[in-house]
């Protein structure tokens, strides 16, 4: 005895639909997976409890006293921290320039002009740091280097830092002066 029998076009579909079904529902979890295991990133996450806590008073205040104690590296991470949520007041009290800062409304207008974008592409190039050290260190002041790996690349930025009443500050550039 022979028996044959046929599948239909329509067969055919209903087991495609249900398997593109399963597939995306296998790559949604994979997706929930992932994002329930991803932590938010943060230049701050580097701090201590106590740190952290001094950082929020300075926040409050921008009197960079908080800060005192802080490390040059802990201070840029505040700094590119300050740049990412567009904090200038932060980045004003924290930016050093030979001692002589413009007036808040200059500087909130030439940082807009001639730095923001330069730190918001830091603060992304070096998003997953995989160092921050210092560098070269003086009698003027210091560099810190701040490095990021992807794949065979490697990216680096030297960022200067002065120190003034006791805390370290990020040397702006010259295109800040009149």
């Amino acid at each position: 005895m022979l028996m044959i029998t046929g599948c239909t076009h329509r067969n055919y579909l209903e087991q495609d639909e249900l398997k593109k079904e399963d597939v995306i529902d296998i790559e949604e979890e994979k997706v929930l997976l992932i994002d329930d295991s991803e932590e938010e990133f943060s230049y701050l996450s580097d701090l201590s409890e106590e740190e952290l806590k001094s950082y929020e008073l300075f926040t409050r205040e921008y009197d960079t006293n908080y800060l005192k104690g802080f490390s040059p590296e802990k201070t840029i991470l505040i700094y590119i921290h300050s740049a990412v949520i567009d904090d200038i007041e932060a980045i004003y009290s924290l930016a050093y320039l030979d001692g002589e800062l413009p007036g808040y409304d200059s500087f909130k207008e030439k940082y807009y002009e001639n730095l923001n974008i330069s730190n918001l592409e830091i603060a992304l190039d070096f998003r997953y740091y995989d160092s921050i050290k210092i560098k070269q260190e003086n009698s003027n002041g210091l560099l810190v280097e701040l490095m990021v790996s992807y794949g065979s690349f490697t990216a680096t930025t030297l960022m200067g830092l002065k120190k003034e009443n006791e805390t370290w500050k990020i040397e702006v550039p010259d295109l800040l002066q009149n």
